[in-house]
């Protein structure tokens, strides 16, 4: 199987009726798997594998969508009713298009030429993150922290009528942001510059469904705390976003923004304090967004007891797939075990998920509905009694613990479905 490495795509979807919906379409004839990470203002973290038997993405929101391959960065541009295909070239690169609209295969082709010339864009520290990773990989980058070349870049393409006036907004705008931020990592800081991205929030409204504009607000919270010696601690950062800021939909995001990790972050674990849910309820405005985290906030469900699971599979081998919605090697592995599944049906296979947010666990069990049903799939919430979870020590994920028939573990660490020797293990014990 040709398996794509990840890509990078963005997706954005310049839409004022939500309920119009906007596909992204794998039109390649590999059986290859593309890595999406969505972010929009409602779903900060929604992540989603394609490939040729899974190939359609659909979304209501203005949205981004991100895959990380460090050999390729595409962004895809849709409008409300666009279905958008696209394929992987000889190149490695992203070539979308759509029927109903003549901009986009050229902005496809501005995209792809900015990312061959110039490379990633990207701001300073997601630059500096990789640094050592591209080097190691012989990809090694000048950085460019006012964009130049990809801004005259996108000059010629717009004064000859190759682009729309919307994607050249938004690139626009996602310059102005990258800019902004980079300005903000500099020494000592420039009161100039925090002016600046202050006198930019007349214009939320749209820039908001500018994802590195986002990441800007965020990012000037934090500068803006460091400015004045303050810690940067989740009480600070809520308290400063509620009193600092007047705009009321900058300030609902970032209350959002910030509770919503600090709730689901799979590596936090410092417990959100009463005292700052009020804050976050008191001050935000937005329905959609109190009805996420006060959903996030409810119990999850009843402790689930793996060795209760395993006994309601009586005289069944058992696949047990550890997993989570944000985890790309887990979501990636769902088509080999699709097919697993076909040709075992005399095999029970079981989902749990590590999710710590049940609305991101139920909305990647939607997108596999052929797989993933009530019946097969759990989210763990550990019980003290669950012993034969704690002999697992489950620690890192995607993992796999077959089963017996008598119940018993045969592997505590089998191989991936995608590979022989889970065939292999599975027949020689059926």
């Amino acid at each position: 199987m040709n398996r794509l490495k990840n890509a990078l795509l963005l997706l954005i979807i310049s839409t004022t009726a939500f309920s119009q919906q906007i596909l992204v379409k794998y039109v390649g004839s590999n059986d290859e798997h593309i890595n999406f990470s969505s972010f929009s203002r409602e779903n900060l973290m929604n992540r989603t594998v394609l490939s040729k038997s899974n190939n359609v993405f659909k979304t209501d929101n203005t949205a981004t969508i991100f895959c990380d391959d460090m050999n390729r960065s595409t962004m895809i541009f849709a409008s409300p009713d666009e279905t958008i295909d696209f394929v992987v070239n000889e190149k490695g690169l992203i070539n979308y298009s759509c029927k109903t609209n003549r901009y986009r295969k050229s902005e496809s082709d501005f995209l792809n030429e900015s990312f061959t010339k110039y490379g990633k864009t990207e701001n300073i520290s997601d630059y500096n993150e990789l640094k050592l990773i591209r080097k190691s990989v012989n990809k090694e980058k000048e950085f460019d922290r006012e964009y130049i070349k990809e801004k005259e870049l996108l000059e010629t393409y717009f004064k000859e009528d190759k682009i729309s006036k919307e994607f050249y907004d938004y690139c626009s705008s996602m310059y102005w942001s990258l800019i902004k931020y980079n300005e903000l990592e500099k020494s000592p800081k420039d009161e100039a510059v925090f002016l600046s991205i202050k006198n930019s929030f007349d214009d939320v409204d749209k820039l908001l469904d500018v994802e590195s504009y986002r990441q800007l607000l965020y990012y000037y919270v934090d500068q803006s705390l460091k400015k004045a010696n303050s810690p940067l601690d989740l009480s600070t950062r809520m308290q400063f976003v509620a009193n600092h800021f007047t705009n009321q939909k900058i300030i609902d995001y970032l209350l959002y923004y910030n509770i919503y990790y600090a709730i689901n972050t799979p590596r936090t674990k410092n417990k959100v304090s009463n005292e700052i849910i009020e804050l976050f309820r008191k001050n935000c405005k937005n329905q959609e967004y109190l009805e996420i985290i006060n959903q996030d906030l409810q119990p999850k469900t009843t402790p689930i007891v793996l060795q209760n699971i395993v006994k309601n599979y009586k005289n069944q081998l058992i696949l047990i797939d550890f997993w989570a919605s944000w985890c790309m090697p887990c979501r990636e592995e769902f088509p080999s075990q699709k097919k697993l599944m076909e040709k075992y049906p005399n095999v029970a296979f079981v989902f749990i998920s590590i999710d710590k947010s049940s609305t991101a666990w139920k909305k990647a069990m939607s997108e596999y509905g052929t797989m993933l049903h009530k019946d097969n799939s759990f989210l763990l919430v550990k019980s003290d009694k669950d012993q034969l979870l704690d002999k697992i020590k489950l620690a890192t994920i995607p993992r796999y613990v077959l089963f017996g028939k008598d119940g018993a573990i045969i592997n505590i660490d089998a191989p991936r479905p995608s590979s022989v020797e889970i065939e292999k293990l599975i027949e020689s014990y059926l």
